[in-house]
């Protein structure tokens, strides 16, 4: 199952490297060598890639019939005894603790993401000895380097995927903005950046696994909606209070229950497996996770 990974990464990363040319052109800030060390970084980061990938696809592939609850069953939750700041580890204790079906597989997406995300450069203006000068930083954009390898994923998979990366619905219908087909999410973005701008009033969880796979993404058929949260990226509870909401149900029993249920917080990379408690001074460091 290795052929459909490939060419799907293969674009992603060659979108992403043609945007980061033109815009470097633009701010004609790199040196010819400088370039040529980021297409050798970026050629060793497909391969990688390619590799890490395989076996998830390859096993999902497997189990395409299979309900993504059971799956849960066997994941231990997250590691709700390390905090990165402060009480949050109390404060979202049952949302790192929920048991995410896939935790390996996304651990997997997120740790490739956290080590190699993908690079833009940003124009700033720094004040240098009382005169402002104009300079280029690198923002490192994790958690879309993270969307775009579930997206891979999920195309490698004929849109059958159980994990869904960043699909939209409307806040106030909760209805799911399907694609084609009805188990693609719907995108508003380019090529290049499919997930971004949204139309105002959608909502968007950073990943959604859902039950049955071959069926549409609706809040109905969602098992865990999980907020992925990157080094210098912090849990907020209103933001995870909405994605409660997004997913209670309107009627049956106990709806407001069944709503927290469904909303998971992966911290990467606290909660990914095989983390030690050892890694946390090193995942402190790095700027604000950004889009």
């Amino acid at each position: 199952m290795p052929g459909p990974l490939a060419p799907a990464v293969a674009r992603i990363i060659d979108g992403a490297y043609r945007t980061y040319r033109a815009n470097q052109a633009f701010e004609n800030s790199r040196t010819a060598a400088e370039l040529a060390q980021l297409a050798v970084e970026i050629a060793e980061r497909r391969k990688q890639i390619k590799e890490t990938l395989r076996v998830t696809i390859e096993a999902m592939t497997r189990e395409i019939e299979v309900k993504s609850s059971t799956f849960a069953v066997v994941d231990r939750g997250g590691n709700s005894t390390v905090s990165r700041r402060g009480q949050e580890n109390i404060t979202f204790k049952e949302y790192i603790e929920r048991k995410v079906p896939f935790r390996p597989a996304i651990s997997q997406v997120c740790t490739v993401a956290l080590q190699m995300p993908i690079k833009v450069p940003r124009r700033i203006r720094k004040k240098i000895a009382g005169d402002t000068v104009p300079t280029t930083i690198e923002i490192a954009l994790k958690q879309f380097t993270a969307s775009l390898f579930f997206e891979a994923v999920d195309e490698a998979l004929e849109w059958r995927s159980p994990l869904k990366a960043e699909p939209n619905y409307n806040g106030n219908s909760k209805k799911a903005l399907l694609g084609e087909p009805v188990t693609r999410p719907k995108r508003f973005g380019s090529a290049v950046q499919p997930f971004w701008p949204r139309p105002k009033g959608l909502l968007a969880p950073d990943l959604v696994v859902v039950e049955y796979r071959q069926e549409p993404f609706e809040t109905e058929n969602v098992f865990a909606a999980v907020e992925i949260k990157f080094p210098g990226d912090w849990a907020v509870s209103k933001q995870m209070k909405r994605y409660v909401t997004l997913m209670t149900p309107e009627t049956g029993i106990n709806p407001a229950k069944i709503g927290k249920e469904k909303v998971a917080l992966l911290r990467v990379p606290e909660d990914c497996v095989g983390f030690k408690a050892e890694e946390k001074n090193s995942s402190m460091k790095g700027n604000k996770n950004r889009r």
